[in-house]
């Protein structure tokens, strides 16, 4: 008799369907108890104890089962999971079974967005790449001219307005920023201040563009998307004087929507070191248009070579410029050789990404493996006003590792 009771609740015994995003596919598959051989299985076998073998088979679920309300499932239902997108990397068991005590196998199942994936990129063309994690930052126009020493070229000086939408007019492109996740902007802080103030803008005055494949917004892409903000957060020892510190979250107030065109690029980590011998790319929209390029102009990009804090630091004071260059800043240059290169990095307020140990041919990859993934490394702070662009003169950015965790407790 408790036998047959056994039997009856491994009937009617039930699980309530996991929830799951939208974001997550799901394939049901009916009650199956696959054969699982131990090694007492083994040990029986080689004895030669087959009718033992046969009487403790699995018992196999019956031809048919009771109806159950709408959202449960009997036991050793199997549901698989996958994301329903190539740009969502899958969290969680891959397949999950109702067991008999009513609750689920493996782990909760999400999807979220992968980061820094580029398909696009061609090593011997960087300029015709779009860069889906570049935002760009408008601002309501703010009347300031900057000095010698330019913060990236971002605080009134040859901007353009956004003329697509009628709430955008008057609107001016001031920086380049990061997509890190779907509600979050990484920024230079002084994109997002006023001249030489602690305090950020009214969230009312920034708005970021993403998706943008062309710098003219005359000529409108398909996915390109136009967010508010809803807050700004600086970090707390940011210093507007000597630039120290500079880097912000802007908080989306509606999520972006990922895609082909938009993704978050990755945050680095204790294994990507600046000393090694990786060539760096900045990219970022120039706040002057090329008349050349007219409305076919894509972001702007280079390699750049990190240099020696000492050097950088003298040839800044060589130029009448003395500064001192913090364990939270970098410094780069392109060098001589900036073949490919069609950006002055002051001039865009951009960003220092790293690109995968795959793309440089003079590395090896230890193991045979390296990262895949694009990194964000910095973020353009100052450097010269130079109407020439030398390649040889040092841009300094804010060290994104030193902030890693200033960002990730700031953007959930």
């Amino acid at each position: 008799m408790l036998h047959s009771f056994r039997c009856y609740r491994a009937v009617t015994a039930a699980c309530r369907e996991p929830k799951v995003s939208v974001l997550v596919k799901q394939r049901v598959l009916h009650p199956h108890i696959p054969s699982r051989k131990t090694p007492v299985h083994k040990f029986y076998s080689s004895s030669g104890v087959t009718n033992f073998l046969r009487e403790v088979q699995p018992t196999q679920a019956p031809f048919t089962m009771p109806p159950l309300p709408q959202g449960f499932h009997h036991v050793y239902t199997h549901i698989e999971y996958e994301c329903m997108s190539p740009y969502y990397q899958h969290f969680g068991s891959a397949r999950r079974t109702c067991l008999k005590m009513g609750k689920w196998s493996g782990r909760h199942v999400s999807c979220s967005p992968v980061c820094g994936k580029l398909t696009n990129f061609d090593p011997q063309n960087p300029s015709e790449t779009n860069w889906p994690w570049l935002a760009a930052i408008y601002r309501l126009p703010v009347a300031s001219k900057l000095g010698k020493l330019s913060v990236a070229k971002t605080m009134g000086a040859n901007t353009e307005l956004m003329e697509e939408e009628s709430d955008m007019d008057g609107w001016q492109l001031v920086c380049s920023g990061a997509l890190v996740n779907q509600r979050s902007v990484i920024v230079a802080a002084h994109c997002v201040t006023e001249l030489g103030k602690l305090y950020p803008l009214d969230t009312a005055k920034i708005r970021v563009v993403l998706g943008k494949q062309y710098r003219s917004d005359l000529r409108v892409t398909k996915g390109l998307q136009r967010l508010r903000v809803s807050s700004i957060t600086l970090h707390p020892n940011y210093d507007p004087l000597v630039l120290d510190s500079d880097v912000a979250i802007l908080k989306l107030l509606d999520k972006a929507r990922i895609g082909e065109h938009v993704l978050p690029i990755c945050l680095p980590d204790a294994h990507d070191r600046v000393e090694d011998s990786r060539q760096r790319m900045v990219t970022g929209w120039s706040l002057l248009p090329d008349q050349k390029a007219g409305d076919a102009e894509k972001a702007r990009v280079g390699r750049v070579i990190l240099g020696d804090v000492v050097q950088c630091e003298q040839q800044y004071a060589s130029y009448g410029v003395p500064i001192s260059v913090s364990e939270n800043m970098l410094c780069g240059q392109q060098g001589s050789g900036a073949e490919q290169s069609n950006i002055c990095p002051a001039d865009t307020g951009g960003i220092l990404i790293l690109p995968p140990v795959s793309t440089d041919s003079r590395l090896t990859p230890p193991h045979g493996q390296g990262s895949q993934e694009w990194k964000l490394l910095g973020l353009v702070s100052f450097g010269y006003d130079s109407l020439n662009c030398n390649p040889e003169l040092y841009t300094v950015y804010t060290h994104v590792a030193n902030f890693v965790s200033f960002i990730e407790e700031n953007m959930t």
